[in-house]
């Protein structure tokens, strides 16, 4: 759950800010990293480092670090991409495997 809020909360944000002119290109990518996986959302819009529009209150970001914080995940700022790309690191988590109900009663 904390992972499609995550999501949502970037691409909306990237959405609503990234493209003053119009729209573009937004990437979504996950991928496993050694024992962790990594997920990053990406544009190639105006980036954070132009003026705060006066919009935006933050919320999404606050949004993203408290379900960050339910992963134990880290958010970092790509400061080496062009438009705004956005890392969130956590550890991946074997779920526990389970039997159908129709072989547990055999």
């Amino acid at each position: 759950m904390a992972i499609g809020i995550i999501v949502n909360e970037l691409v909306m944000n990237a959405v609503k800010y990234a493209y003053p002119d119009g729209a573009g290109p937004i990437d979504v990518n996950l991928h496993a990293q050694g024992d962790d996986l990594v997920l990053s959302i990406a544009d190639h819009g105006v980036g954070l480092n132009v003026k705060t529009d006066p919009r935006s209150t933050g919320m999404g970001q606050r949004i993203v670090a408290a379900m960050a914080s339910k992963l134990e995940a880290s958010v970092e700022r790509d400061p080496n991409h062009a438009g705004t790309r956005i890392v969130v690191r956590f550890r991946h988590v074997n779920a526990p495997v389970t039997k159908p109900a129709s072989a547990a009663a055999n």
